[in-house]
């Protein structure tokens, strides 16, 4: 009977060991091309602002610049949070909402830029409503960052977190 449970357990042993093995080989190969993915469209990104530095009009210039760069921010919360996932062995959901955050200034940014054009036409009205809805969920998103930080967690407590 303990030969049995033996067995049985080092066959679960031998899986959980197989299927772990497995999810950071996935996480590691998301992290590179995720990496890939981030270098190249830094590099577009500089590229392209350089060499449209006085062909276009500068304030356009600068935002797609800053547009391309909070892209690039995101690529590097995403990695930052499944380097974070591989160390602590837990899904932890804060760097998602930080990566939530940041998708959401880099529309908002882009909205409030349009939005210059838009004054006296009829879109002005829904380019403010989205304006507002997305000031929302920077709110939303933040209140819930402060919750997970200042209340009993419900999820383990992660080993980079300051006690």
């Amino acid at each position: 009977m303990t030969n049995a449970r033996d067995k049985e357990r080092r066959l679960r042993d031998l899986a959980e060991s197989g299927f772990g093995f497995a999810e950071d080989l996935f996480y590691l190969v998301v992290a590179l091309a995720l990496t890939v993915a981030g270098v190249i469209l830094f590099g577009y990104v500089i590229y392209d602002f350089a060499t449209t530095l006085s062909v276009e009009d500068m304030s356009q210039n600068i935002l797609a610049l800053l547009d391309g760069l909070l892209l690039v921010f995101i690529i590097t919360e995403l990695i930052h949070t499944i380097r974070v996932v591989i160390d602590e062995k837990v899904l932890v959901s804060e760097p998602f909402l930080v990566v939530g955050i940041v998708a959401i200034i880099r529309r908002l940014v882009v909205v409030s830029a349009e939005a210059k054009d838009l004054i006296g036409t009829p879109e002005f009205g829904d380019a403010m409503l989205e304006i507002g809805i997305l000031s929302a969920g920077i709110v939303a998103l933040g209140g819930t960052i402060f919750l997970l930080r200042h209340t009993y967690q419900s999820e383990p407590k992660p080993r980079h977190e300051p006690d």
